[in-house]
């Protein structure tokens, strides 16, 4: 297999969004087999892959293999860290073709390991019965602080997804396990709806185990890692435009926590439905 790089390309050549679209980009190797990788934008402040990043890989991966049915949900399991300097490899296989349901198994392995694994489900388009949330009543997103900013990132302006808060930040208080936050992405956007939806599903990662950290806060900093990440489709979801995302933590329980999240777009459309369950520690008990 070829080496892709992606941890040796020079910081001139492409910004942090710019590298995160062509990581959403796969090589494929050979039918139902693609290549795809970390480096710089794609991992952590403790040097550990971000798992957003490869959810959302293995998410293009699925949708390299079906053609004719819109993605309406994925469940996926984060087996073992990945490495930040080694290429991954998207195997796909087939579990369902049937007439209005497809199915895809995405298993991702790096330097023989399996680290991650996804199932996709695509139904074939039909009409039928609609209900949602209504979207709360919140301030704009221009204007607010940004995430990352606050957190104390020297490159916040140059992060793929621009995160604005309308909650207060975790800190060290105790506060009510739910967030509110405006996601927008930080370039031109293709017209590829697949590609809107890999940077969502890239994005849903964000703050979910934070929300589920807040009522704790008082036992000191997050180390957390996720352990598994759902998602449910309800409609075409364009990321052209700031989305709202509303968190909330019901439980924790074990060393676990467990968030839902909803995600709106500006007009109050109902788009997606998140669920995550991560591992919860503190770095200074």
């Amino acid at each position: 297999m070829g080496n892709l790089n992606f941890s040796n390309e020079p910081n001139t050549t492409l910004n942090l969004y710019d590298r995160l679209l062509r990581r959403l980009q796969l090589t494929e190797q050979q039918p139902d087999l693609y290549l795809g990788g970390a480096g710089e934008g794609g991992v952590t402040e403790n040097a550990r892959l971000f798992g957003g990043l490869v959810a959302a890989q293995a998410t293009v991966a699925a949708l390299n293999t079906v053609q004719a049915f819109p993605l309406h949900s994925l469940h996926a399991y984060f087996l073992r860290p990945g490495r930040p300097d080694a290429d991954i490899e998207f195997h796909v296989s087939a579990a369902k073709d049937g007439r209005n349901f497809a199915v895809r198994n995405v298993a991702a392995i790096q330097r023989e390991e399996l680290i991650f694994q996804l199932q996709a489900s695509f139904q074939r388009p039909v009409s039928g019965v609609l209900h949602q949330p209504s979207m709360p009543d919140v301030p704009a997103p221009e204007g607010l602080p940004n995430r990352d900013q606050l957190k104390g990132r020297k490159n916040w302006r140059d992060m793929p997804i621009d995160v604005r808060m309308i909650t207060p930040i975790t800190g060290t208080q105790p506060l009510p396990g739910e967030q509110q936050l405006w996601l927008g992405v930080n370039g031109e956007l293709p017209e590829d709806p697949r590609t809107h939806l890999a940077l969502l599903v890239y994005a849903s990662d964000r703050c979910l185990l934070d929300t589920a950290w807040r009522p704790h806060a008082d036992q000191g900093e997050l180390t957390g890692a996720s352990l598994d990440h759902s998602m449910w489709f309800h409609q075409a979801p364009q990321f052209d435009d700031w989305l709202l995302y509303t968190t909330q933590s019901p439980a924790a329980a074990g060393g676990r926590g467990l968030a839902f999240g909803h995600i709106y777009n500006r007009g109050g459309g109902h788009l997606v439905s998140v669920a995550q369950e991560g591992v919860l520690r503190s770095r200074n008990p």
